[in-house]
């Protein structure tokens, strides 16, 4: 499995991934990418099989990044690693 991590912070792109394998992926691909426009293309190179984005990132935020894979027929799994969470964060995410 391909895990692609996308967080402005490198920081906690390695916390993720640190979690991750402590979690039991450790055998696993994991990418990187620093906003969603990175993401992009790194979902184009490396086709993984789940995401987790940050939702505040420059460049394009994460639900841009969602809402333009969604565009482009992309239903790769895709989950939100963030420290923010209100009803409309849930919804927006969760409407796509």
């Amino acid at each position: 499995m391909k895990i692609l991590i996308g967080d402005d912070s490198k920081t906690m792109r390695m916390i993720v991934a640190r979690t991750l394998k402590r979690a039991g992926f450790g055998d696993h691909t994991i990418v990187q990418a620093g906003n969603g426009k990175e993401g992009l293309a790194a979902v184009e190179a490396e086709q993984p099989d789940v995401i987790l984005s940050d939702w505040n990132m420059p460049e394009m935020n994460g639900l841009e990044f969602m809402k333009a894979l969604r565009a482009g027929g992309n239903t790769v799994h895709f989950g939100f690693v963030t420290s923010e969470s209100t009803d409309e964060m849930r919804q927006q995410a969760t409407s796509r």
